[in-house]
């Protein structure tokens, strides 16, 4: 069951259009600079990322797991994320936690040198639901099986909710983000739907290492779900999959509420090097890839690196374009904000 459900997402977003109706990334300009004053062989992507030094700010963001298809996908993403010095997380855990034989497709990533490796449990599964939550040694096991440096917890409860196999109970949560926070650095990340600010505020206090805002503007997994309830015709879970398609808050605006002490993670429709700049010129450390990357990942370790190179190129032109040698310069550009996504930026001034 969990082979075919990990499958079906992968060939799901692979195969369909599965993203929200717009991409907020389009709703900012950076401002051209005429004169860069800096030249461009020089420009310097490095930065660093919950103490690991990162050779450019991208994090490979979680995406798959527990099928052999899987295995190969993570493979390609791991030798590229050594070869650029990136981040990389891997999809949910659960499935190795649940059936040990899977183990190898997320723990083929520990074959490579990644500088900062991430592990991922879903937040639902630390609760009771019709399962019993995931005890401490079974996380700390996730965490060691891929010699992670920080694990994600992911926030994903609006797919619980259109899946047919969804788990619907949420309280509690906190406290166990808090609890296993006080032993492992973990990394918050939504799904598709967002960080407000008051929840980014909720994440600090906790004790949490960093916010992965994982907004709205990509793949939505109510679309995917969707798509899958489709499959088995459940009229319902359709129903709810199309209604809440386009729901969440923009990823931009997810990390301007997210500025609260904490490195940030912009994910969420990313698609380019320029697409990265804007994230960064909102206030991320980093920006997280994911459904950009999956079709050249199911490819070869070659694409994953053609289609990586590309967004590092975009990206460099964007900071000479600026005139930001360093990554940090990024912040200070000066940028405009187009409607729909100013009224969201807005929101809390």
């Amino acid at each position: 069951m969990i082979e075919q459900r990990k499958e079906e997402h992968i060939r799901i977003a692979e195969n369909e259009k599965v993203v929200s109706e717009h991409n907020f990334w389009d709703d900012i300009r950076l401002v051209h600079q005429a004169i860069p004053e800096i030249d461009f062989d020089l420009i310097d992507c490095s930065i660093s990322l919950l103490s690991a030094k990162l050779g450019y700010p991208i994090v490979i963001s979680s995406m798959t797991g527990g099928t052999q298809l899987a295995k190969k996908i993570n493979r390609n993403l791991a030798a590229a994320a050594e070869k650029l010095k990136l981040a990389m997380g891997v999809g949910s855990m659960r499935a190795a936690i649940e059936k040990p034989e899977l183990a190898d497709t997320f723990s083929v990533i520990s074959e490579f040198k990644i500088p900062l490796r991430i592990a991922n449990i879903g937040a639902p599964q630390l609760i009771d639901q019709s399962r019993k939550a995931f005890t401490h040694n079974q996380i700390e096991k996730a965490i060691t099986l891929i010699e992670a440096n920080a694990i994600y917890i992911h926030l994903n409860f609006l797919q619980e909710m259109v899946q047919p196999e969804g788990d619907r109970r949420a309280k509690g949560i906190l406290k166990r983000i808090s609890e296993i926070s006080s032993s492992f650095p973990v990394i918050v990340k939504e799904t598709g739907n967002g960080i407000s600010r008051e929840a980014a505020l909720e994440l600090r206090d906790a004790g949490v290492k960093g916010i992965d805002v994982g907004g709205l503007g990509g793949t939505s997994f109510a679309a995917i779900e969707y798509y899958r309830a489709k499959g088995v015709n459940d009229e319902e879970k359709m129903n709810s999959g199309n209604t809440f398609w386009n729901w969440g808050i923009p990823s931009p605006a997810s990390i301007t509420y997210s500025q609260v002490g904490l490195p940030v993670i912009g994910s969420g429709g990313l698609r380019n090097g320029l697409d990265l700049a804007k994230s960064i010129s909102m206030g991320a450390t980093a920006g997280g890839f994911a459904r950009t990357l999956l079709n050249s990942a199911d490819a070869s370790e070659e694409s994953v690196l053609k289609t990586i190179s590309l967004i590092i190129r975009d990206l460099k032109i964007a900071m000479f374009l600026t005139r930001s040698r360093t990554v940090s310069d990024l912040v200070k550009v000066r940028k405009v904000i187009l409607e729909p996504l100013k009224s969201w930026i807005d929101l809390y001034e």
